[in-house]
């Protein structure tokens, strides 16, 4: 199982960026640390791939504000995984051409909570 701050440090240095990246989620530590190290590596080689730009992103046109920025000027990345009967989902979110803003860690109720305030709740995004 991975430790919670190992996993938060690993993924700021991917990112390797000055902007520090926030880490949210009602039980983010809980959920971490049932994370398998397998399971760890296959999300660092998801987050690897986000940052080459080999997946697309989840994007909505809205003008509505989230926190300093118009909801349009985010991309936002979906993960989701599964531990033994649980579904969790990872949103990942970056201002366009710029910084990662927030790594989101939780599960579907968070999750729902989460697409909500950055629109994405209409529609299966």
């Amino acid at each position: 199982m991975v430790n919670p701050d190992e996993f938060k440090s690993k993924i700021e240095g991917m990112v390797s960026q000055d902007y520090k990246i926030e880490f949210l989620g009602d039980n983010f530590k809980k959920v971490a640390e049932q994370i398998s190290e397998m399971y760890a590596e296959k999300i660092y080689s998801w987050i690897t791939e986000v940052i080459q730009k080999k997946i697309p992103p989840l994007y909505i046109g809205s003008e509505k504000k989230y926190k300093n920025w118009k909801i349009r000027e985010l991309l936002t990345f979906r993960h989701a995984f599964t531990i033994g009967n649980s579904e969790y989902r990872i949103l990942f979110v970056k201002v366009k051409n710029s910084i990662f803003i927030e790594f989101h860690l939780g599960d579907h109720k968070y999750y729902d909570k989460i697409r909500k305030g950055l629109g994405m709740k209409q529609g299966n995004l």
